[in-house]
C-alpha cells in the first residue's frame, strides 16, 4: 500500500481533522508528519539557509515559516529516500478529488520508473505548456515546460528524493520553487491532468511572506531579473533536451 504523509503543524488542529477526514472516507490510512515549525525557534536545518545568497539575487529574505515549511518537506525526502519506498506528499490544506485520487493511487503502481516526481495539483504558473506524456486511468501524465510553483501534493520515489536532497545542500529560494528548478535537480516536472488535490481556500497560509510596503531599489531590481533571464534560459535548454529525448525514449 502506498503510504500517504500529510505535513501538519502541531497548532494546526483543524487543518489535521480536515485533511483527515477526507483520507477516511476514501477508506486510505494516511499518516500525519510534524511539521517544523519556524516560530518556535532555530531548527538546525535552518543551517542551510544562505540570506547573503537569497538577499543577493531576490532582495530579501525567507519567511521563518518558509523555512520551516522547506525544513518538514526535507526531512520527507529524507524518510523516503531512507526507506526505499515512494510515498504520496501532501500539505495539510489539500482538498481531494475522491474518485480521481483514488484512480492515481490505485494505477501509480503501474508507471515506469522515469517518473520520479509527479505533482498532482494544478499547475499555477503562468506562461506553461504541458505536454501529454501517457495515460492512467481517467488521468493523463504530462510533462510541464514551467514549474507549478505549490507543493500542495505530489507523488515521490526514492530516486526523486535523493535528487532533491542532493540539490539542497544550500537553501535561498522556498521549496516549492526549488523542486521546480528540474534543470538543477534532474527531476521531471510531471503532473496529472485533471489535478486529482488543490488548495483548500478556507485556510490562510501558515508559512508568511515577506510584506511588501516599499518599492525595490534599482540594484535589487535588476539583480533579480538578472537572475529570472538565468532561470528562463536553463529551463528552455532543459525543456528542449526533454524534447529531443521523448523522439528516442518510451515513456510508458
Amino acid at each position: 500500500m502506498l503510504e500517504i504523509y500529510v505535513i501538519n503543524l502541531k497548532r494546526a488542529t483543524d487543518r489535521w481533522q480536515n485533511i483527515n477526514r477526507q483520507m477516511k472516507s476514501l477508506g486510505s490510512a494516511v499518516t500525519r508528519f510534524e511539521a517544523v515549525d519556524g516560530r518556535e525557534g532555530h531548527h538546525p536545518l535552518f543551517n542551510r539557509y544562505d540570506d547573503r545568497l537569497r538577499r543577493r539575487w531576490k532582495g530579501n529574505s525567507l519567511s521563518v515559516g518558509q523555512l520551516g515549511c522547506f525544513a518538514s518537506h526535507y526531512l520527507l525526502w529524507q524518510k523516503c529516500m531512507n526507506e526505499q519506498r515512494p510515498f504520496i506528499i501532501l500539505e495539510d490544506d489539500a482538498v481531494v478529488e475522491p474518485s480521481l485520487f483514488q484512480g492515481f493511487m490505485d494505477d501509480v503502481r503501474s508507471l515506469d520508473a522515469s517518473f520520479e516526481c509527479i505533482r498532482l495539483f494544478r499547475n499555477h504558473a503562468k506562461h506553461h505548456r504541458a505536454i501529454d506524456i501517457c495515460e492512467m486511468g481517467r488521468l493523463k501524465i504530462v510533462k510541464y515546460t514551467k514549474g507549478p510553483m505549490r507543493g500542495t501534493g505530489y507523488y515521490l520515489t526514492p530516486a526523486g528524493a535523493k535528487k532533491f536532497l542532493d540539490c539542497a545542500d544550500t537553501w535561498f529560494l522556498p521549496v516549492d520553487i526549488t523542486m521546480d528548478r528540474f534543470w538543477e535537480n534532474r527531476v521531471e516536472c510531471f503532473g496529472v491532468q485533471p489535478p486529482t488535490v488543490e488548495n483548500d481556500p478556507t485556510f490562510e497560509s501558515t508559512i508568511g511572506y515577506e510584506n511588501k510596503t516599499q518599492a525595490r531599489k534599482l540594484r535589487v531590481r535588476i539583480l533579480r531579473e538578472m537572475f529570472s533571464l538565468r532561470e528562463q534560459l536553463f529551463r528552455a535548454f532543459a525543456n528542449l533536451r526533454f524534447a529531443v529525448r521523448s523522439f528516442l525514449f518510451k515513456h510508458c
